[in-house]
């Protein structure tokens, strides 16, 4: 009777056996996984531990429980990676991430709207080095994304707005100040002379009388349209030759291609009418995506840009140089030059500068042929 193990001990599922181990989900009693297997069939328990199940201070402040919290967080924090990639996976776009700390990570603002959709944070960049982050929706289009005339709009807006003193009255105003103003007498006579022209002969001798009083009441009305006209004139771009705007500016968008081994930026053309997700399909962008614009019909990039063109064929034509170099090349050399790279430039993955081995390989081979 002594080696006989209380009902208690004993494996919940076949009760032969003393139990070995606890489900998490239920902290049911097993003794073999066949017996678990069994368990999570009979209870249609998943064996995970549910988070949000109270738990004893006690049973807390224990390594078992900083492990179950540190194991939930991580979990947590692995899900949204997770599905972040999956977005990103799904809009067909490679992300470099920044370090943590940097500004360009904590500038980064790029989220999930409510439909389902990418909203990127992007940097928009002008020739004047004049920089604008913006939240913009992967389906708005390039040309109604850009913040830029915006802004423009809202300086001028603001260059035009006068002060106090020297804007025009209100048309409430107007109205007012209308009956009080002085008439001119040949004006008056004028428009007396309309109002007779108008009217039928006069039936008697009261006749006259209410053509005065209507020639009068005519006389405010015409001054105040005068007046509102040239206030239209004064506040519409249009009619002020001075203030017009002539056909906007063209605008050209190129998106920055990062980590290239070029010392000029590479720039690759997209189009105004497209929209941003069409644009970053099958790019790779540094956190975000970094859009330059640049103004006026003839473009003429800066001497620090060049098209990702002009980069790839460079790029093809050093690659064939390098190719036909190491042709003629033993393999000491060629090891020679694998162990001048340090440890730490291989740790960081930067790119490999083609053009520098280039230069290596022209000076080892130049040295080798003078001896």
């Amino acid at each position: 009777m002594a080696d006989e193990t209380l009902l208690s001990g004993l494996c919940s599922i076949c009760n032969t056996t003393k139990f070995k181990y606890r489900c998490p989900g239920c902290d049911a009693r097993t003794c073999s996984l066949p017996c678990y297997k069994r368990h999570q069939q009979w209870a249609q328990c998943s064996g995970k531990r549910d988070p949000t199940k109270f738990v004893k201070k006690s049973q807390l402040a224990t390594p078992a429980g900083i492990d179950h919290d540190f194991n939930f967080l991580t979990g947590v924090e692995r899900g949204l990676e997770k599905a972040e990639h999956t977005h990103y996976a799904a809009a067909g776009v490679e992300v470099i991430r920044a370090p943590k700390g940097l500004s360009r990570q904590k500038e980064n603002k790029t989220r999930r709207s409510n439909q389902g959709n990418i909203v990127w944070t992007v940097e928009w960049l002008r020739e004047d080095k004049s920089r604008i982050l913006a939240e913009t929706p992967e389906g708005c289009p390039i040309s109604e994304s850009h913040p830029f005339e915006r802004h423009q709009h809202k300086g001028l807006s603001r260059k035009r707005k006068r002060p106090a003193h020297d804007q025009p009255p209100s048309s409430k105003e107007e109205v007012q100040d209308a009956p009080t103003l002085p008439v001119d007498q040949g004006e008056l006579q004028r428009v007396k002379a309309e109002a007779a022209e108008r009217e039928p002969p006069p039936a008697g001798p009261g006749r006259p009388s209410s053509r005065d009083g209507h020639a009068e009441s005519v006389v405010p009305k015409e001054y105040n349209v005068d007046a509102e006209l040239a206030d239209d004139s004064r506040s519409s771009p249009r009619l002020a030759g001075a203030d017009s705007e002539s056909v906007p500016p063209e605008y050209h968008y190129f998106l920055l291609r990062p980590r290239t081994s070029s010392s000029r930026q590479v720039l690759v053309p997209i189009s105004a009418s497209a929209t941003l997700a069409e644009c970053l399909r099958g790019r790779t962008v540094l956190e975000f995506p970094t859009i330059y614009v640049f103004s006026g019909p003839d473009l003429q990039l800066p001497q620090d840009f060049m098209l990702e063109s002009e980069y790839l064929k460079q790029q093809g034509e050093e690659e064939k140089e390098l190719s036909d170099l190491l042709k003629g090349v033993d393999p000491e050399t060629l090891k020679a030059i694998g162990e001048q790279r340090s440890e730490e430039d291989i740790a960081a993955g930067e790119p490999v500068d083609s053009s520098a081995i280039l230069d290596v390989l022209k000076r080892d081979l130049g040295a080798r042929g003078h001896e």
